[in-house]
């Protein structure tokens, strides 16, 4: 692995340990199927993305698959009821859906740089190369996450 790659996989894997970091915090305050519900619209992000970073282009097909995902996931959304926890504050449900809906977003970056990155490579993507860079984006994903415990005061419990 270039120096470069190098650089450009760490910055990959730090984003994706903010991203695990806002995605628990957001699930940890919504019901199950209502961040179920809004996790599918990763998928309209990655397009959306994918259409910047790397010039992806959009056929019948894809886009057919968006929409119809984006609608069977609101015709859900529509036939639930209170879903918010009892005892649990409208401030902390509300703050939950955006932390959720930016974790989407966020992943939604994630994928398309990946992909730029290797398009913008130098080097030969071989099976080595691509275990090498899972490999510094969870180590640096991980230190991110071992970074915000302490300073979050997880191991005070």
């Amino acid at each position: 692995m270039n120096y470069p790659v190098f650089l450009a996989t760490a910055l990959i894997g730090l984003l994706t340990g903010l991203n695990d970091y806002v995605f628990a915090n957001g699930v940890a305050r919504l019901p199950v199927s209502t961040s179920a519900i809004i996790i599918v619209s990763r998928l309209a992000f990655i397009a959306f993305f994918a259409f910047l970073l790397v010039k992806q282009k959009f056929t019948a097909y894809s886009v057919n698959t968006i929409v119809l995902l984006m609608v069977g996931s609101g015709v859900l959304a529509l036939h639930t009821s209170s879903v918010r926890p009892k005892g649990e504050p409208s401030k902390l449900y509300v703050l939950g859906f955006i932390m959720t809906l930016a974790a989407a977003a966020l992943y939604g970056v994630i994928l398309p740089m990946v992909e730029l990155m290797n398009m913008k490579t130098k080097q030969a993507i071989t099976y080595a190369l691509v275990l090498e860079i899972q490999l510094v984006m969870c180590f640096f994903a991980t230190v991110f996450c071992i970074v915000g415990m302490p300073v979050n005061r997880d191991f005070q419990v």
